[in-house]
């Protein structure tokens, strides 16, 4: 198990995370939000990463991926029934002092006691346990929702509590939450004033779960409070957009980083030939403010909504929301 003093020695270089060999250009990297930590601009989802189809290919995905220098590495405790946590712990060992690693709680959206503080640190000693680690980079509240949830997690025996608490014990580094529904409650929950380190939320030119008001709206605010931005649902949440020839890992990328705010964003790699199609995109110079317009304007021609469904009401393509397939 690796330590919280061996983590010492992970943070990349300034500016440049370290490629491999062979002159492969190196995957840039960005600053945490308001931290002086460097964290890859691409990160690699857990929900897939399970997808890959056995402990085997994961591991190689996963070490392939650092060592091309994806660094970022998303979870939560309740990925296909904590399995991915599992597997992802397997995948990354050996390499976790060389991996930034952040999973969820969903301790907001479960009634006392399994839910509030109680419930979030026994989930929080649960990923800790299923991904091989004494500590996690990134802790968030999972896939917020509703004005309710932002109550609960503020109130007496909230989730808040928990976050005061495992931070203290020194169990994770950044605290922070996600969502992809609602931009309202991103907004709701900032207002209660928790010094959050990061957030996760749709970054899409589809459209995608109201990603242009996420990007409008919602990102401003975050860049005000220097809070880190974690891009997703690039691709619309399924394979829909790429398989259709109007997304590509370098469209999404490009798109994606032309956000200063935005520090890394999300891809789905469930087969190990995405590692360096993933890579590669990132090295790609982001859009300027015309371009990020043009293509905006350009997908909306294309019909690009109707290939971002996953999650969209009444639109379900069969995968858990808040995961996707790959190069989600």
């Amino acid at each position: 198990m690796i330590t919280r003093r061996s983590f010492l020695g992970l943070i990349p270089g300034l500016g440049l995370a370290k490629g491999w060999a062979g002159g492969v250009e190196a995957i840039p990297t960005r600053k945490f939000g308001r931290h002086e930590e460097q964290v890859s601009v691409v990160g690699l989802g857990g929900h897939t990463l399970y997808l890959s189809g056995s402990d085997e290919e994961a591991t190689r995905i996963a070490h392939t991926a650092v060592d091309r220098g994806i660094r970022f590495f998303d979870n939560a405790w309740c990925y296909h029934k904590g399995e991915a946590q599992v597997r992802m712990g397997k995948a990354l060992k050996g390499i976790r002092d060389k991996a930034f690693v952040m999973t969820k709680c969903c301790s907001h959206q479960k009634p006392l006691p399994e839910g509030g503080k109680e419930g979030a640190m026994k989930m929080l000693e649960e990923s800790l346990e299923r991904l091989q680690t004494d500590r996690i980079d990134l802790w968030m509240l999972h896939e917020l929702k509703g004005a309710e949830e932002v109550t609960k997690f503020y109130g007496p025996g909230g989730t808040a509590e928990a976050f005061d608490l495992a931070k203290k014990q020194g169990k994770v580094r950044y605290l922070g939450f996600t969502g992809h529904t609602d931009p309202a409650m991103h907004l709701k929950i900032l207002e209660g004033g928790y010094p959050f380190d990061a957030t996760l939320q749709p970054v899409s030119a589809l459209g995608t779960l109201d990603s242009r008001k996420f990007e409008t709206v919602v990102i401003p605010d975050l860049a005000k409070r220097k809070i880190a931005v974690i891009g997703m649902k690039g691709f619309g949440g399924s394979k829909r957009s790429s398989e259709k020839g109007l997304m590509t890992a370098e469209k999404v990328m490009r798109y994606a980083l032309s956000y200063p705010e935005v520090c890394t964003h999300l891809i789905g790699v469930d087969k190990f030939e995405y590692v360096e199609e993933a890579a590669v995109a990132s090295t790609k110079a982001p859009m300027d403010e015309g371009e990020r317009k043009a293509f905006v304007a350009w997908c909306d021609r294309m019909g690009g909504a109707e290939y971002a469904m996953h999650c969209q009401p009444g639109h379900r393509d069969g995968s858990e929301c808040g995961g996707g397939s790959v190069l989600a």
